[in-house]
């Protein structure tokens, strides 16, 4: 962009709240990014809504929503959000200045992207994905201009045209077309908005890489109905993508998006056992303090910590050169993890297909129930199912049964919400025994359950601090075949092999177990955004 392409024009405004205005970055359908300063000088990007959309109540409650997704997005993959005012008479979106390239910039300039960095890319913006749809946001204009490559990592950006997970009326207009044609899945051009899910951005993420491979878009044509029966016709060109990145791409750009991976499932895949990387010791520090990164306040699904632990490669500019970090195997292992060397390994998960996924806020597989004139209660709430128990043992809240064998996961978030409390999450059964994790406070035991009388014995257990009463706890179960491993937040505790031959997961229940001496009841915690998943 030469500078009088970036200059400030007669209608620009001089200063939008605290922000002096300094030029013009960018324009799109929403409005007009502009470089700013803050008052102590920091250079931030300003994205002031067009005048002609302010009148539009549907359009501030989507853009007040954006604000509110785009808070939840961890910084590490997308320009962090610093500010914004979306009641103003000019709606104004405040974020950090990412001062790289563009993956189009780079790309005119250089030619397409080499192998090693490629497969760095393709990782890169699988995480921001896999990131932004944690926190329940549907890009919709994934492409080439909205990859900075910035130092650390590459931030995909523009939220402008963003969309909540959620179908909300208010928020779409039936039909509504955004975003660029060479980057968009075929449900995009259907007359149904809510035919816009997470798979449309894999969409484009399949597109962005291919581009990146070979300098031009894959369905790439010479007008805009070319480039639209060829993504109809599905009939991408792939050149210069071989091997594993190539078969995720062709998979990515299916026509059916149910057949499309989903963007975790790109960056567990890219993230091979047999992969090698090359030592680089500037970069370990910036490395881990990345793959380590916890949001301030927890995304809806309170995973953010398995989306940093399945990072596996940073995108780096320097002197105007993208290249991959690479690593010693055993080194990299920990840094995946986000601790030292010497501590606990990466809990790893199989990618597999999602059996059941449930936020816990209305019945479903789970479903409400009370006793004792409500003291004792399976209860959904906005924050999740909410559990008490009046008395001590133990009080369960069933699923409905999901049989399922070799190898399987399950995921959950959870807190403890009274003393003396733990939650209880049921995972396999056999005829004669039942299987659960008890997450206490200080301590996680693998325990096993008498079917005839409920009596329990303790397998293994590991010391772990989950925090005050009140804080947000991880727990993750891997059950291959027999052998359990446990996990907390990415980082594996430990495994267990329980010799039951005939083992079966699907005795899926959530509950309260009180201390051994706690005392009186109540005895209280809550679960949230259980996932489970079957397959390797």
């Amino acid at each position: 962009m030469t500078e009088a392409e970036g200059s400030l024009r007669t209608e620009d405004p001089a200063r939008i709240g605290a922000y002096h205005l300094v030029r013009r970055i960018g324009a799109g359908g929403m409005g007009v990014v502009y470089e700013g300063r803050a008052d102590d000088g920091r250079r931030v990007a300003v994205k002031v809504i067009h005048a002609a959309l302010v009148g539009d109540p549907g359009f501030r409650s989507r853009f007040r929503s954006e604000v509110a997704r785009a808070r939840q997005v961890p910084p590490f993959c997308t320009a962090e959000v610093l500010d914004a005012d979306p009641d103003a008479d000019q709606p104004y979106l405040v974020v950090e200045y990412v001062d790289g390239p563009s993956l189009a910039d780079e790309i005119a300039r250089n030619g397409p992207v080499g192998p090693a960095n490629l497969h760095a890319l393709a990782i890169g913006v699988a995480t921001a994905l896999a990131a932004i749809h944690e926190a329940g946001v549907i890009h919709r204009d994934l492409k080439p201009h909205n990859v900075l490559l910035a130092p650390g990592s590459p931030k995909v950006i523009d939220f402008g045209i963003a969309q909540a997970l959620e179908p909300t009326t208010q928020l779409t207009r039936t039909g509504e077309l955004v975003g660029s044609i060479n980057y968009m899945a075929p449900e995009r051009f259907g007359a149904v908005a809510d035919a816009v899910t997470p798979a449309t951005d894999v969409f484009a993420w399949g597109c962005v890489v291919a581009y990146a491979a070979q300098g031009q878009a894959p369905f790439d044509a010479d007008s805009a109905v070319g480039v639209f029966g060829r993504i109809m016709g599905g009939r991408p060109t792939l050149d210069g993508l071989t091997g594993r990145l190539r078969d995720l791409v062709e998979r990515s750009l299916s026509a059916d998006p149910r057949l499309r991976p989903t963007a975790r499932e790109l960056v567990q895949a890219l993230i091979g056992p047999e992969d090698t990387f090359e030592h680089q010791p500037e970069m370990r520090t910036a490395v881990i303090g990345m793959l380590a990164a916890r949001p301030s306040s927890p995304s809806p699904s309170g995973r953010w910590a398995l989306v940093a632990a399945v990072v596996a490669v940073v995108l780096v500019l320097a002197g105007g050169t993208v290249f991959a970090l690479h690593a010693g195997r055993d080194w990299w292992d920990d840094a995946r993890a986000g601790t030292p060397a010497g501590s606990s390994p990466v809990m790893r998960l199989p990618g597999g297909t999602v059996a059941a996924s449930d936020p816990l806020v209305t019945d479903g597989a789970w479903e409400s129930k009370s006793v004792q004139s409500g003291r004792t209660f399976c209860r959904f709430t906005d924050d999740g199912l909410l559990i008490q128990n009046q008395n001590s043992g133990v009080w369960l809240c069933e699923n409905t049964d999901l049989e399922v064998k070799g190898v399987f996961s399950v995921e959950v978030t959870g807190r403890i919400e009274r003393a003396g409390s733990c939650l209880g999450i049921w995972f396999a059964s056999t005829p004669a025994m039942r299987y659960r994790l008890a997450v206490c406070p200080g301590v996680w035991q693998l325990e096993s359950e008498q079917e005839a009388n409920g009596d329990s014995a303790v397998l293994k257990q590991w010391k772990v601090d989950s925090g005050p009463l009140g804080t947000e706890i991880h727990p993750q179960l891997v059950v291959e075949n027999d052998v359990v491993r446990v996990g907390n937040a990415g980082t594996q505790l430990g495994e267990h092999k329980l010799n039951e031959p005939d083992l079966t997961g699907g005795w899926f229940h959530l509950g309260v177990i009180s201390v051994d001496g706690a005392g009186l009841g109540p005895f209280q915690v809550n679960f949230a955004d259980i996932e489970i998943r079957v397959g390797a």
